[in-house]
């Protein structure tokens, strides 16, 4: 197999520490599968004295595709794993040096469970939830590089309580989870010398993936495997393949020091930085060099391919996220002429944006599939929500009731929610009301459970199906504390993504209301056709992915969207101020742009909704660093042009804009260069106290007139129903 340069001063020595620095699309795992078949072809090392690591499954099964083939001996084999295989198969062959010989392992299942026995065992319920108790262990675990947790870092008192209790359960259970099974390794090679220096005979060669994907951990149990208190590095070679510009997981633990710093636990390291790409277009690989040079921590390097290309990255600016689903759905429509659609990707920063984007995909219908996610109206808390609705608008509804009836808990349990569905099976005709009440009058219930049982059926009878859409969402989110809910039942991250989750379908439901859905009922009508938007009745139509850029780092595709680069969203509002999280935002939005193959489009919107509020959005820094002389950007004040433009751009042609000028100063002026627009409306149009019409909410006098930094202007206006603030472009002139 072909080599370049750089790839073959990685495979070729025999001996030495190598530190190779292979840039997105440059081929590392051909490097590291050609280094073990080098190894063994070449200097006739035995292929069972060489080990490869990696993180998953699927990437270890690749690389035993490729080496296995090529070995002569099908007998001697290297050993290619995951490091958690691979730790639990060195105690599964040890087991006379551990403590306890028989072991079990505890799956994710198995964890969540004991973890669920002790929080209800200490009454705690209330105060802490299993999946908070779970992080904690792995964060715990994840810091234990010496093999030994420190319970005096955990700042919480009850957590700390509930992890010694669980390792003490563990204990007596003989059982490990999968956080031990690499620092009980690590407590082998530190506490017996026999065990470490028999290993070390044996593995003479070792090669690590992915390497800026370690944790602590991780990088202590390479340096236990590869040096001696007295002799340092012992082994024949070790050669660790990564890539620092692409280390997106420090919230699964994962530090970039370790690549960073690999040298200072390393000293006689060579440096190898693989740069040649081959899978994007030059242009491609300019904007992510551009971009990912402004990080301080990383090691110099600068991607280039043989692919060159004409202009295959734009960048576009638009009036909203509404406009933004548009756009990139009619992008869609575009590139499906000249690409198939599964060979195209829409990514984003969080779960939550894709919303615009599959309603855009829908009213177009073109299939779409979430990868590493759900479709929105399908999400665990939007479903919650609904469920709440389609009661206050169905209370003959028995499943909506079941979902809904112990969520938030309100500590009903599993048997009350079994006497209420026999009570109302007994009565199929009584409504949610009418079993309520039944059950009150007739059944023997605690005081605490009568009262929260109460106060459920306050709550749907307080709300009407005739009643805005937005107003009966609010009141079921505020009179069941359903946010507080998700904080105290998720991890941070996890619950500021369903809460982001919940904010996006207040917007959808303002948006409905401003189309003229102004009751619960037709609201809930339009998220049924939303959710019947079956990819099955599109008779094998190819889906074009929609994934978070996390979730597309090791894939790759023909044309690639990334939405949404604006100040708050990317980089994201929590990294804003931290200087370490703003480049690891940057690390992932290279990520994201070398995920493109052909070409690449940037969006973002000027405006977005906000709990039915117009929010402005600046554009993202990260947009300010690319070379304005070779990337287009334009800035559209309305759709009319999408399809034109898209198809000009497939088709290698271009648009003249009504401003012609090729370059744009980002720091003065963003995003304000060739403008593909209509007249803007201008302040001299409307006037205070003017009357207009509006299709939703009817006739309204205007109270206040904004003029807005895109120069589109913002109307404040009083309808009978209140105020409201529009956008002129949606509203009619009386007079």
């Amino acid at each position: 197999m072909h080599l370049n340069e750089q790839q073959q001063a990685a495979v070729t020595p025999k001996t030495g520490i190598l530190l190779v620095c292979a840039g997105a699309g440059s081929g590392k795992t051909r490097v590291i599968t050609q280094r073990i078949i080098n190894l063994i072809e070449k200097h006739r090392v035995p292929a069972s004295s060489i080990l490869a690591l990696t993180f998953t499954n699927k990437a270890a099964r690749e690389m035993r595709e490729r080496v296995l083939p090529a070995l002569a001996n099908e007998m001697d084999q290297p050993t290619i794993s995951t490091f958690h295989a691979y730790c639990l198969q060195v105690l599964k062959r040890n087991p006379h040096l551990l403590k306890n010989a028989t072991f079990s392992l505890l799956d994710e299942d198995d964890r969540e469970k004991l973890i669920h026995q002790l929080i209800a065992r200490s009454r705690s319920q209330k105060k802490v939830s299993p999946q908070q108790v779970a992080a904690a262990i792995s964060q715990a675990k994840n810091n234990a590089f010496n093999g030994w947790i420190n319970f005096q870092s955990i700042s919480n008192p009850l957590i700390q309580e509930l992890i010694i209790a669980y390792e003490e359960e563990k204990e007596r259970s003989h059982c490990f989870d999968f956080d031990d099974l690499l620092l009980e390794v690590i407590k082998l090679f530190k506490g017996n010398s026999t065990f470490k220096e028999r290993h070390q005979q044996s593995i003479r060669h070792l090669l690590v993936d992915e390497y800026q994907d370690t944790n602590q951990v991780q990088h202590a149990l390479l340096c236990e495997m590869t040096s001696s208190k007295t002799d340092g590095f012992v082994l024949d070679s070790l050669c660790v393949v990564g890539d620092e510009d692409q280390s997106i997981y420090s919230w699964r633990g994962a530090t970039v020091s370790n690549i960073i710093n690999f040298a200072v636990d390393f000293p006689d390291t060579t440096r190898i930085a693989i740069e040649q790409n081959y899978r994007s277009t030059q242009q491609i690989l300019d904007t992510a060099n551009s971009i990912i040079c402004h990080n301080q921590v990383r090691h110099p390097k600068k991607l280039w391919s043989a692919k060159q290309g004409i202009d295959r990255v734009r960048i576009i600016s638009l009036p909203s996220d509404l406009h933004e689903g548009e756009a990139l759905a009619r992008w869609l429509k575009s590139s499906r002429r000249h690409t198939p659609t599964s060979s195209c990707a829409i990514l984003y920063r969080s779960h939550f944006q894709s919303r615009a984007i599959e309603e855009a995909l829908i009213h177009l219908s073109i299939p779409y599939k979430i990868i590493g996610g759900i479709q929105f109206y399908e999400r665990q808390e939007i479903k919650d929500l609904i469920a709440y609705l389609r009661l206050i608008a169905n209370p003959y509804d028995r499943i909506s009731c079941k979902r809904v009836i112990n969520t938030p808990s309100r500590g009903l349990g599993e048997k009350f929610e079994e006497e209420l569905i026999a009570a109302w099976s007994n009565n199929p005709l009584f409504s949610i009301h009418e079993v309520g009440k039944n059950l009150l009058e007739n059944h023997h219930l605690t005081t605490h459970k009568r009262i929260n049982f109460s106060h459920f059926l306050d709550i749907i009878k307080s709300l009407s199906p005739d009643q805005s859409p937005s107003i009966a969402l609010q009141k079921v989110i505020e009179k069941t504390n359903y946010l507080s809910f998700l904080n105290e039942t998720h991890e941070t991250e996890i619950a500021e993504d369903k809460i982001r989750n919940i904010q996006e379908l207040a917007n959808a439901v303002h948006t409905l209301e401003e189309r003229g859905i102004t009751t619960v009922h037709h609201f809930l009508d339009e998220v049924t056709l939303l959710q019947n938007f079956n990819l099955n009745d599109h008779h094998g139509e190819e889906a074009v992915l929609l994934m978070t850029i996390h979730a597309a780092k090791g894939l790759e595709f023909d044309h690639v969207a990334i939405a949404g680069l604006e100040e708050g969203l990317f980089p994201s509002i929590r990294s804003s101020n931290d200087s370490t999280q703003l480049e690891e935002e940057r690390r992932l939005l290279y990520v994201g742009i070398t995920r493109a193959r052909e070409r690449l489009l940037i969006s973002s919107a000027r405006q977005r909704y906000t709990y039915g509020r117009i929010t402005e959005q600046l554009p993202s820094r990260f947009l300010r660093e690319v070379d304005p002389i070779k990337i287009r950007v334009e800035s559209f004040s309305s759709s009319h042009l999408f399809t034109t433009y898209f198809d000009a751009w497939f088709s290698g042609k271009v648009i003249q804009a009504t401003n012609p000028k090729k370059t744009i100063s980002w720091e003065t002026d963003p995003f304000q260069a060739k403008s593909l627009s209509t007249p803007q409306h201008t302040t001299l149009l409307w006037k205070k106290h003017q009357p207009i019409s509006h299709k939703t909410f009817g006739t309204g006098i205007i109270e206040l007139i904004e003029e807005r930094s895109d120069r589109a202007i913002l109307l404040t206006i009083r309808f009978k129903t209140g105020i409201k603030k529009i956008d002129s472009r949606f509203v009619n002139r009386l007079d």
